[in-house]
């Protein structure tokens, strides 16, 4: 009766951990909730909730191809589909079958909140399967708490990093458990039919659910192949550890073979109906390569089982098996190259992107390594992890010695494989933190459960040395008696340092919930402007026509733009147009940009102070400029090249120098302050504020042309006000040639559309008073391309 009731309680615990964890998670909704609108979090959930928007409005289908990507050439898009159809249909059944953008997008919101909790459930019986119930409970509680996951599990963080780890802890808890009970009933290809059914049938049903669900990570993430492997890489690890032991290991590759037996039974027919034209292999997209893989895994495991039972037969030693192994696969992979060159080519790749080679990567912070930015650092390691960093550290170290103590259980092998794996990964690339943070939630709760024991042990030890000295005198146990500045002193010590570890404990996970990600209010308020103040561009819920025109920035903020303004963008998060759009900025050239502006047909630029100076580099990196000579600061501007950047012309000299871009709109704050004088000098007085975001239009530009002297310098200048009431000078030039000749754009009118007020252009031979003539530029010679004479020397 006692043994029902701790299963009762422990299962009520699971059950208000997973509402608890639910709950927290929920708090960020607070946060990105006002005004009847969500603004998500990060870049990546807005291109989810488009596709999720449109899955709810023509279900099943999703977007495959979109033209508001990559604009004006479209891009296909490879994410698979299954997390936005799920949300899809429940915002259906919510709505009624007729959900509204507000439903759709508060489905889209609580979704993730609600898969993070549920990620208790699996982990729970994994640890208990490990370990025991006492560490499945820390390490649920820790889970609950740990920001790696409170980042991908927050409510507004719809992206589908939350459902890979769903999905993988539970197919991987399955398989442990089934691992587990196949090894207890001696499970043999010799004894299969002679088992008692009832004995057999549920390590063979937790190997086909572990295969089904791993299925669904195919249709998930198109980083699927990792969980996959995984298992591959497991069971050639067991065949190792148990040739060691002198132990057979059939009944491990008969529950890996029923996975990938599973996982193709479920995935062919399937992929089959969704394949593009022709027999592509093709990581990128749901393709015959994920069917060639999960082929080549379960041959490659079959394979390793037949030489690990060769060498079990022949006594060979186990130390030139994982040799042995290596040497076959290398070969297999040099055969697989001349074979199957695609499917090669798709696993290299695949790996150079688990590995953070790519050229584009390593302008990605999250893509860089977890202990290193410039320099060695933690700080990325305790943001993920805060103190459970330490303890799972400290477990993993307990746990490696118990693997050797315990002679190599297929359970703890499996884990220690998987902890390997992720924390490569995350060591390669910080972005795979969510992974690891299944894995240290369960090595700090076996690290704090074997604490516990320990304590248990010496309550145990007192009680009996308590017992011993009840038969010594009074003054003994006076004399025994901790003295009390001892005791005043641990207390203080306790009252000092407790509050500033539970801060420092607290703090990222409140950051995280309370400060979640979403784009400034700078970025939204620009964006809706730009909604509202220019043309509606049309197929934007009907992505397979080209819309009028396009919006050009970094990519960093191509899925904003796209979701929050509705327009189209040449550069988005899936790094789609990033060359076209680092070259716009980073040249100095300004035919070479308006010609990447015709050939993109955009309308719009949009910049940040945050390019100016964080994602400067990275920029000019990715154009191949090597405008940085070590001057990183805000006085970079001092390098002359950067100067004439589209970059800085842009942003911080708001167009100046340039005919055919102008300034329409900026936003309110300003979070930087350049000096942009050529010189060091540091006079506050000579330091501007840049306002966070601005947007300009792309126009054909009135041009000033006539007659100087040859060689003049021609300078026209403007104030103009905008509307928020800040007024900048714009200023273009030029120089007459040989025959005295000059002509130079301007992109102002006395009278535009955006509530600007533009004074008269002052025309100036070398900036000489005596010199100048004064101006009108009408709108219609802005949009027309009109042509308007200044001459300086009269003609016959």
């Amino acid at each position: 009766m006692k043994n029902v009731d701790k299963i009762t309680n422990s299962k009520l615990l699971v059950v208000f951990l997973v509402i608890s964890a639910f709950l927290i998670r929920l708090s960020s909704l607070f946060t990105i909730y006002s005004n009847g609108k969500i603004i998500f979090v990060g870049a990546d959930p807005f291109y989810h909730v488009r596709r999720i928007v449109y899955s709810a409005q023509h279900f099943p289908d999703t977007i495959t191809f979109d033209t508001y990507l990559n604009y004006p050439f479209g891009y296909e898009i490879g994410w698979p589909p299954l997390y936005d159809q799920v949300i899809a249909f429940l915002a259906l059944v919510v709505g009624n079958g007729n959900p509204s953008i507000s439903t759709i997008e508060m489905v889209s919101a609580i979704f993730p909140a609600l898969l993070g909790a549920l990620t208790i459930l699996p982990l729970y019986y994994l640890a208990s399967a490990i370990f025991d119930k006492k560490t499945a409970i820390a390490s649920a509680v820790i889970i609950s708490l740990i920001p790696a996951h409170l980042i991908i599990s927050e409510a507004g963080f719809t992206d589908h990093h939350v459902a890979e780890v769903l999905l993988s802890t539970t197919a991987y808890a399955l398989l442990i458990i089934a691992l587990k009970q196949s090894r207890e009933i001696d499970l043999k290809f010799s004894n299969i039919k002679t088992l008692e059914p009832k004995l057999l049938i549920k390590p063979v049903l937790l190997s086909i659910a572990a295969g089904l669900i791993l299925a669904l990570t195919i249709f998930t993430w198109i980083g699927s192949p990792i969980f996959l492997g995984l298992v591959g890489l497991y069971i050639f690890v067991q065949f190792t550890a148990d040739l060691k032991e002198k132990r057979q290991s059939e009944y491990a590759l008969i529950n890996v073979i029923i996975v990938y037996t599973t996982i193709l039974l479920f995935i062919v027919p399937i992929i089959e109906r969704t394949l593009r034209p022709g027999l592509e292999v093709s990581g990128m997209f749901l393709s015959w390569f994920h069917v060639t893989f999960v082929v080549a895994l379960l041959l490659a495991s079959s394979f390793s089982g037949i030489i690990a039972k060769i060498f079990d037969i022949k006594n060979i030693r186990w130390m030139y098996y994982p040799v042995v192994i290596i040497t076959i696969a290398a070969i297999g992979t040099v055969l697989i190259n001349q074979v199957l060159p695609s499917f090669y080519q798709n696993v290299i790749e695949g790996m150079e992107y688990l590995g953070g080679d790519a050229s584009i990567l390593g302008t990605i912070a999250q893509a860089r390594p977890l202990l290193f930015d410039q320099t060695f650092t933690l700080v990325h390691v305790w943001n993920y992890f805060t103190i459970f960093s330490l303890t799972a550290i400290i477990g993993l170290a307990i746990f490696t010695a118990n693997l050797n103590n315990k002679k190599y259980p297929p359970e703890m092998v499996f884990f220690f494989t998987w902890t390997i794996i992720v924390l490569v990964l995350t060591l390669s690339q910080r972005r795979f933190a969510y992974m690891l943070a299944i894995n240290f939630a369960v090595l700090s709760g076996y690290f704090v459960n074997s604490l516990y024991g320990l304590w248990k042990n010496e309550q145990k030890q007192d009680t009996k040395t308590k017992s011993k000295s009840n038969s010594k005198s009074k003054s003994k146990k006076a004399a025994s008696k901790t003295p009390v500045w001892e005791t005043v002193t641990s207390a203080s010590i306790m009252l000092i340092f407790i509050p500033i570890i539970s801060f420092s404990f607290f703090a990222p996970i409140v950051d995280t919930l309370g400060d979640p990600e979403t784009p400034s209010s700078d970025w939204q308020e620009s964006l809706e402007w730009l909604e509202a103040n220019s043309p509606e561009t049309s197929f934007y819920l009907e992505p397979e026509e080209t819309p009028e025109y396009g919006v050009l920035s970094w990519w960093d903020y191509g899925n904003w733009i796209l979701y929050i303004a509705k327009r189209p963008v040449v550069a988005n998060n899936f790094q789609t147009g990033i060359e076209d759009s680092s070259h716009f900025f980073a040249t100095t050239n300004e035919s070479d940009a308006l010609s990447i502006l015709e050939k993109r047909n955009v309308k719009y630029v949009i910049t940040d102070n945050q390019m100016t100076i964080r994602k400067s580099q990275s920029i000019f990196d990715v154009a191949g400029e090597s405008y940085y000579k070590g001057n990183t600061s805000n006085n970079y501007l001092q390098e002359e090249e950067i100067r004439e950047t589209t970059l800085v012309k842009l942003h911080l000299f708001d167009g100046s120098d340039l005919g055919n871009l102008r300034l329409i709109h900026e936003s309110e704050q300003a979070s930087l302050r350049m000096n942009l004088d050529e010189s060091s000098d540091k006079n506050p007085d000579n330091y501007t504020e840049i306002k966070n975001v601005k947007i300009f239009e792309y126009v054909p530009g009135a041009t000033i042309e006539g007659f100087a002297s040859p060689g003049q310098n021609v300078s026209a200048k403007a104030n103009v006000t905008l509307d928020n009431g800040r007024t900048f000078e714009y200023q273009n030039k030029a120089t007459s040639d040989n025959s005295g000749w000059y002509e130079l754009k301007v992109p102002y009118s006395n009278a535009t559309q955006y509530n600007q007020s533009i004074e008269p252009y002052y025309v100036t031979i070398a900036e000489n008073a005596n010199y100048t003539k004064q101006i009108s530029v009408e709108e219609a010679d802005v949009i027309n391309g009109n042509r308007l004479r200044v001459d300086f020397i009269p003609q016959e």
